[in-house]
């Protein structure tokens, strides 16, 4: 094969259908720009990039959670309590805040290690567990204020820099996804974690006859997962200038499953990965951001997520099928 020949094949893989979501994710900016002036202003543009940034950080281990074969219901109250609990113990308990951040961040992470536990070593099936923990995480954070939200007082400029700034007009924000993401994706594709990650999602008995500690895995992945949705709360609360015992007026869950899904169509067709998660967020939210500024009933942002969540789950399970149909013809 001659140089240009070679060229040619490369070029052409961008039209393959696994990378069919980032040609719509084109397609969407592009139609909306055109149809929506208030849509294409910049400051909105980079209000997307924002959300975009923390959504991204609070659905990153929810992508490795399901890879694994697993299922996490609770990442979204976990960085509601984690908001709330940062909030309290700065505006309540006179906490400094760089401790408060501390704590906060510790006890949501501990949530999912109590979650690692109970699927990976008591063998308590993850959606019952999670499901417990995360009505658990809701009540406590309502508690501390009586489901109001607790504003913080804080003078603190690099706070501030971080959730608002911007570096060559990008926000902080989303950069910081994005750096994380591209550290996600090489641990994920480059390394041990990353191979042991889809050995457990396509083969629990497998792994465990080649000897890999399928538990401590788990264990750790939910661990992960609650560290992100932890860090997400913190960075939520640092934007509004609160804590809040709900965050995103309770669609996170489905927005976050929504995401993973559509983004296990990218790139890794039929496997649930991290930079088909990032584009299923950045997709979600310029989709959403676009119905709000049209003005149409908020059912509509509803039915649209509920939409793709049943189109990414049916793609991927027909993927999945035909994944393990073929590896067993080739092994007959």
């Amino acid at each position: 094969m001659n140089k240009a020949d070679s060229k040619t094949f490369h070029f052409s893989r961008l039209f393959q259908p696994q990378f069919g979501l980032i040609w719509l994710l084109f397609a969407m900016l592009a139609l909306f720009s055109l149809t929506s002036a208030a849509f294409r202003n910049p400051d909105n543009l980079l209000e997307i990039l924002r959300a975009s940034g923390i959504n991204a950080i609070l659905i990153l281990g929810l992508t490795w959670i399901l890879a694994i074969g697993e299922l996490d219901v609770s990442f979204a109250d976990v960085a509601a309590l984690v908001s709330m609990i940062a909030a309290y113990l700065v505006m309540k308990s006179g906490v400094p805040l760089g401790l408060a951040i501390v704590a906060a961040f510790v006890g949501g992470t501990l949530i999912g290690a109590i979650n690692g536990f109970m699927a990976a070593y008591m063998k308590i099936p993850s959606l019952i567990t999670t499901i417990a923990t995360g009505f658990a995480a809701k009540a406590v954070a309502k508690i501390l204020n009586q489901g109001k939200p607790l504003a913080i007082i804080t003078n603190s400029k690099l706070v501030y820099n971080f959730v608002f700034g911007e570096i060559l007009g990008i926000p902080v924000l989303f950069l910081t996804a994005l750096a994380i993401y591209i550290i996600s994706y090489f641990l994920q594709d480059h390394t041990t974690m990353g191979q042991h990650l889809y050995a457990l999602g396509e083969n629990r008995q497998a792994t465990r006859e080649a000897g890999i500690k399928e538990s401590k895995i788990v264990f750790y992945y939910f661990i992960l997962n609650a560290a992100m949705a932890s860090v997400a709360g913190i960075l939520v609360t640092a934007q509004l200038g609160s804590g809040v015992s709900e965050i995103g007026g309770g669609t996170l869950m489905i927005q976050g499953f929504t995401a993973v899904f559509l983004g296990a169509l990218v790139v890794k067709a039929g496997k649930h990965n991290v930079i088909g998660t990032f584009i299923g967020v950045v997709i979600l939210a310029v989709l959403v951001n676009w119905i709000t500024l049209l003005g149409w009933p908020t059912f509509i942002v509803w039915l649209t997520r509920g939409a793709m969540l049943i189109t990414g789950v049916t793609i991927v399970t027909l993927l999945s099928y035909r994944q393990r149909t073929v590896s067993l013809l080739q092994v007959e």
